[in-house]
């Protein structure tokens, strides 16, 4: 309820001024740009507190924490999803600049409307349902780990997950459509502040808690093949999915210059990249600290609850505090899906008139959706990897179009033909894997593993009840954790089957994207570089390049 209080209190200051209720709810009911994207507005310290806080939510309780406490992954994991998240944002800093001025001031909302100005309606569409279906799985993970959090510190009731996972919900989707970007931004400036100083004082509190010996964390530190493995699996899986995080996106029309954008993008990623590191240090001290409980299946004790149980012998006040500290992460993390769902069709908004209301009431039923999601406890893990890899498959056949002029007669810029074909070679990489180790589906357990087969049940690996997700090599995009051809690995990124196939559905997809694009402007000609198809008010970053040469002749 703070945050909501600040954001809307924020919505009602204008160009130095306070507004009356009434010019309150015209801006609100006609939104203004800066209300939609606070654009070339935010200095570069907003900017980067911003970006660090809609990156983190309340999964980092759980996230590195987990690797670090895993002795089979332990610093390789750490370090992999530490440099996985801050490393969009290092990639951004040389990206993002180049694709702003291309999209232009006018034009430039989110990551969707780079698809539409560099290639056409038909990449915009993909590019939008993967942002949507990237966020709307980001949005359940978030809100079902905040409710999580707090049934801990309940005595885990149902009636406190729901309440809470509800009131994050509608609370942080009320000030967004309320006061829009601006004050999300000024929000997460908060957050930001709150997270660094939760992060220092928890650092001192909790190692002071847990003393353990030098050689007992040197026991635990291994350097392992698994562990590189799901370092490798995890930058990758990582960085294509938030290239698709139009929360994020927005950050960079928001900044006030080149200048501002790069160095609060820097910013931002050392802030991530410090309290992920943070949380794995805490894992690899609960594993020489829990060793022995780990290693044995009948504790009850598991490395992903690692955080709490370093913190579960604080007095109850401490746990309001760690719960204040989640909830900070949760809010930053869940405002910023809200606005990234919003942003996806603000372009099309401004330039066809359409009513704002429409897109505020899709936002409101996928969020509805993930409340029924998160209430219902449907496993978020599995779609999570589904995601992450659908991200892998569409990222470089998107951003394969930064190249807009031919290199040579066979590598060419890319066409709209060619990023379309690029996502279906990228399938049909995954698909043929799936094919040549003869997968027989997908399934996922009630943990949320998933497997290959459903013998899993027979070879007592698996627990029931089991949900079929996919059939045949189609089960590949589940990313299985290969029962049958490894002999079961470890979970979710442990595989050295899950790296290739990121490595198949990355090379694939940009090769599909090149070869096509060079044979659609074989047999095409320079019509291959229009879009596929043309609305009377869509504006292409080709027909922007045509008026300059225009002019200048």
């Amino acid at each position: 309820m703070f945050f909501f209080v600040v954001a809307v209190a924020s919505g009602f200051r204008r160009d130095g001024k306070w507004l009356s209720t009434r010019e309150f709810w015209e801006f609100v009911k006609v939104p203004s740009v800066h209300w939609l994207s606070a654009k070339n507005s935010v200095p570069w310290g907003q900017i980067g507190l911003s970006y660090f806080a809609g990156g983190m939510g309340a999964w980092v309780y759980y996230g590195t924490t987990e690797m670090g406490a895993n002795i089979r992954l332990s610093w390789w994991g750490v370090f992999g999803y530490s440099v996985g998240s801050a490393a969009p944002a290092i990639i951004l800093i040389f990206i993002a600049p180049m694709i702003k001025e291309f999209v232009g001031d006018k034009n430039g909302y989110s990551v969707t409307d780079f698809a539409l100005t560099r290639f056409g309606r038909s990449t915009q569409i993909v590019a939008a349902f993967v942002s949507v279906m990237y966020m709307f799985i980001s949005l359940c993970a978030e809100i079902s780990t905040i409710s999580n959090v707090a049934a801990l510190f309940s005595g885990d009731s149902d009636y406190t997950r729901k309440v809470v996972l509800a009131s994050v919900t509608m609370i942080t989707l009320a000030y967004t459509i309320l006061a829009g970007l601006p004050a999300s931004i000024i929000t997460d400036r908060l957050q930001g502040v709150m997270i660094i100083c939760f992060t220092l004082f928890f650092t001192i509190l909790i190692l002071a808690d847990n003393p353990v010996s030098s050689s007992a964390v040197r026991a635990v530190s291994k350097s392992t093949t698994s562990g590189f493995v799901v370092m490798v699996t995890l930058i990758l899986a990582v960085i294509s999915a938030e290239l698709f995080n139009a929360g994020q996106w927005q950050r960079v029309y928001a900044a006030k210059s080149t200048r501002d954008l790069r160095k609060g993008l820097a910013l931002g990623a050392a802030l991530i990249f410090t309290l992920m590191w943070f949380f794995g240090v805490l894992g690899v001290i609960a594993l020489a600290k829990f060793r022995d409980e780990f290693a044995d299946p009948n504790s009850g004790m598991y490395p992903y609850l690692s955080f709490f149980y370093l913190a579960e012998n604080l007095d109850k006040g401490w746990h309001i505090i760690i719960l204040i500290f989640a909830v900070s992460l949760c809010v930053s993390s869940v405002d910023s899906i809200q606005n990234g769902l919003n942003s996806v069709l603000y372009r099309d908004i401004m330039n066809y008139g359409l009513p704002v209301n429409a897109v505020r009431v899709v936002c409101i039923a996928l969020n509805i959706g993930a409340i029924l999601v998160a209430v219902e406890k449907i496993d978020i893990l599995s779609l999570f990897l589904m995601v992450d890899l659908v991200c892998a498959i569409a990222a470089p056949a998107l951003y394969l179009g930064l190249i807009r002029k031919d290199v040579n007669a066979f590598i060419v810029a890319p066409t709209e033909v060619g990023s379309l074909m690029g996502v279906v070679c990228g399938s049909i990489a995954v698909i043929v894997q799936g094919a040549i180790l003869n997968l027989k589906g997908a399934w996922t357990d009630a943990y949320g593993a998933v497997f290959s087969t459903k013998d899993c049940i027979a070879q007592y690996t698996c627990f029931e009840p089991l949900i079929h997700r996919a059939w045949g090599p189609f089960g590949n995009f589940w990313l299985p954790d290969g029962t049958v051809v490894e002999g079961g690995g470890l979970q979710a990124f442990g595989g050295k089957r899950t790296m290739l196939t990121f490595f198949l559905a990355i090379i694939f997809s940009a090769f599909g994207t090149m070869f096509f694009s060079w044979i659609d402007i074989y047999f095409r000609g320079e019509r291959a570089r229009k879009p596929l198809i043309a609305l009377k008010r869509d504006r292409t970053g080709l027909e922007e390049e045509e008026a300059k040469v225009s002019a200048e002749v």
